[in-house]
């Protein structure tokens, strides 16, 4: 599969083959095209060259429900409301599962600091939350969504290692798939899964 882009430039990813409940680590150096991979998947991008088929368990080609697959940007989207309802998106059926799902992505001690906790509500001008904090948010949004498939794209850049640990260990007990990509993992976190795709140009 390839892409070609306005400005000349173009990507050719080698065949990928990605089983349902794998744990993928995504690494490659910076313009490999990793972001640009998850991009094609999402139907964001279209490919030049090439298709990304999906398959259901009789590896008959299937249309995916996008819907089911999350995605996790660099820069985490936040709205101005309260922790829970960017944890929520406003679903109040998921009200009961907002904090349970910030305490398994390591929140609960920041929470604890704000003074109206779960319901404290996010400035966007102020950035009343640190990095860190906004990518918690995003992750433990993931966790009460049912996503199928989540793709990661450095969901933990603004976290330090041991809060990482504790986050992918978590994350990595959902039962879809998860491809994260990361730059400068430590060796001990890439134990944590299944096998890595490593991009090169």
């Amino acid at each position: 599969m390839a892409i070609s882009f306005p400005n000349g430039e173009a990507l050719k990813f080698r065949d990928i083959t990605v089983n349902y409940g794998e744990k993928i680590l995504l690494s490659g150096d910076s313009g490999t095209g990793k972001s640009t991979l998850f991009k094609l998947i999402l139907g964001i991008l279209s490919p030049s060259s090439g298709k990304i088929a999906y398959k259901d368990q009789d590896g008959k080609v299937i249309k995916p429900d996008l819907a089911k697959i999350g995605y996790i940007a660099q820069d985490p989207v936040l709205f101005p409301s309260t922790i829970k309802n960017n944890i929520t998106m406003f679903n109040p059926k998921l009200d009961l599962l907002a904090e349970p799902a910030a305490l398994a992505v390591g929140l609960g001690t920041d929470i604890a600091k704000f003074s109206h906790g779960m319901n404290t509500e996010i400035n966007l001008q102020k950035l009343n939350v640190s990095g860190g904090q906004r990518q918690k948010i995003i992750l433990a949004r993931s966790q009460i969504h049912d996503s199928k498939i989540l793709l990661i794209d450095e969901g933990t850049s603004a976290i330090d290692q041991a809060g990482t640990r504790e986050i992918l260990q978590e994350l990595l007990k959902m039962p879809g798939t998860v491809i994260f990509i990361a730059h400068n993992f430590d060796k001990n976190l890439q134990l944590l899964f299944d096998r890595e795709i490593h991009l090169s140009k």
